[in-house]
């Protein structure tokens, strides 16, 4: 015949008092910091090939532009206005696109669960994913500048008639405020559409494609929602006596777009 063992009520009470015990003696669960986040983004942001070899072809871009700047050199000094424009050229074309994969990598990589099951609170880890972005783009800028840098000085080297670096605070001034403005705008993209190639598409063809047509059925009207024209005025540093329509453009295409993105990420279906 088979013995039952049976425990005591007392015995068998111990040993969930002492996981209870175990359990409130923990430390509380602490949330990621904003900056762990924007931390973990910019890792991601330079940890893949797509992103290091899209930051090496800006950089590329920039030096093949100023070797052109220097085989090709004007009469009288070397300004460095000049070297910039030349070698941010391509940096600003190509830039906004690190904010579009920034957004857009949870969701064409398929990650989105694992990032957001980690960290839940979504618009948080999208606000980081849009100050990553900036910064990354605020350094791939830096280097770009220390290239202008170097650019005019061997400049004014060769052609004997020295460098000149007036207005060199209100270039950058206008350069890095462009260029974080743009930024932000393909973020906005990537995160209202989360397809990069969709994305990238979309964020070159629609504020170009308004820019071409829109004079021509709008005359001047078209100023209000001319993007390309508010961030030139922006980079010169001077409106023109245009701050609504400055103003308009940018929310239109840059506010409202980061808007709809972070409401449209939060409400995304995670697979």
């Amino acid at each position: 015949m088979a013995v039952t063992e049976i425990t005591s009520p007392v015995a068998a009470a111990v040993p969930g008092k002492h996981r209870a015990a175990v359990a409130t003696s923990l430390p509380p669960a602490r949330g990621q910091s904003f900056l762990k986040l924007v931390t973990i983004e910019l890792r991601k942001s330079v940890n893949t090939r797509s992103g290091r070899f899209l930051i090496l072809g800006i950089l590329a871009l920039a030096l093949a532009a100023l070797t052109w700047q220097l085989t090709h050199l004007n009469d009288g000094k070397q300004t460095f206005d000049s070297y910039l424009a030349a070698a941010s050229t391509g940096v600003m074309l190509l830039l906004p696109v690190i904010g579009v994969m920034a957004m857009t990598s949870e969701w064409t990589q398929r990650t989105a669960l694992t990032t957001f099951t980690l960290s839940p609170r979504r618009i948080r880890v999208q606000l980081a994913k849009f100050v990553s972005a900036i910064l990354l783009s605020v350094v791939v800028l830096s280097v770009t500048v220390v290239l202008a840098l170097a650019g005019t000085a061997l400049g004014g080297s060769l052609s004997g008639d020295g460098a000149s670096y007036a207005g060199f605070g209100g270039a950058l001034a206008g350069a890095y405020l462009t260029t974080a403005l743009n930024v932000v705008m393909g973020a906005a993209f990537g995160a209202v559409i989360a397809q990069t190639a969709v994305a990238i598409l979309v964020f070159f063809v629609a504020p170009t494609a308004w820019t071409l047509a829109g004079p021509a059925l709008f005359k001047s009207n078209a100023d209000w929602l001319d993007v390309f024209g508010a961030f030139g005025r922006i980079a010169e540093r001077d409106l023109h006596g245009m701050v609504p329509e400055t103003l308009t453009a940018i929310g239109i295409w840059i506010v409202l777009p980061t808007i709809v993105g972070l409401w449209a990420s939060s409400r995304r279906e995670v697979k």
